[in-house]
């Protein structure tokens, strides 16, 4: 052997508590070495699960919203169905428009009910169509049309004529082609 090693291993021999100190020294370097490099890597990790979790919480947040928003579809869903008309019941098809007749204080001397066209091709609705005359003051008339466009039917109306009754002008006649929306 050389002459260096031996006097390594003398030294060793002579300091055993500093040669188990210099031995564990370099394996904890080491393992600090490698546990480095691994905690690198976790926090890489870290920071993918964090942005995940930052999106699943939008997603959730979101996800309640989208659910309000659902159960409002649905309401209004609801609300359209219950007011749709039914072709056969004349009587109160007729009564929601004299209904509007006596909320708006107009008067409808005229009011019929059409046949439905047959080229109807939705296959949800049924188009029921109706002719109308509505005679009062401009205020009334205008009511009417308001109360029939905001009321809760369906109503799309498709021709109108606007005259005068009298000739001051202080009476007027609206004359209404329009369809309420129907159940098929």
């Amino acid at each position: 052997m050389s002459d260096e090693p031996q006097s390594f291993l003398k030294l060793l021999r002579r300091y055993p508590y500093g040669a188990v100190c210099v031995v564990l020294a370099l394996a904890l370097g080491a393992t600090a070495w490698f546990l480095s490099g691994w905690i690198e890597e976790l926090k890489v990790t870290h920071q993918e699960k964090v942005r995940e979790g930052e999106a699943m919480l939008a997603l959730l947040v979101g996800g309640s919203v989208q659910r309000q928003e659902l159960a409002a579809a649905r309401e209004i869903t609801h609300r359209i169905e219950e007011n749709l008309v039914v072709e056969s019941n004349l009587a109160e098809n007729t009564w929601y428009f004299f209904k509007l007749e006596e909320q708006t204080k107009a008067r409808l001397p005229e009011l019929h009910q059409l046949s439905s066209p047959i080229t109807d091709k939705s296959p949800l609705f049924k188009r029921i169509p109706y002719t109308l005359r509505v005679v009062g003051t401009h205020e009334q008339v205008a009511s009417f049309m308001r109360a029939l466009e905001t009321g809760p039917r369906l109503v799309n109306i498709t021709s109108f004529s606007l005259g005068k009754v009298d000739p001051s002008g202080a009476q007027l006649s609206l004359d209404l082609t329009l369809e309420l929306l129907g159940k098929k």
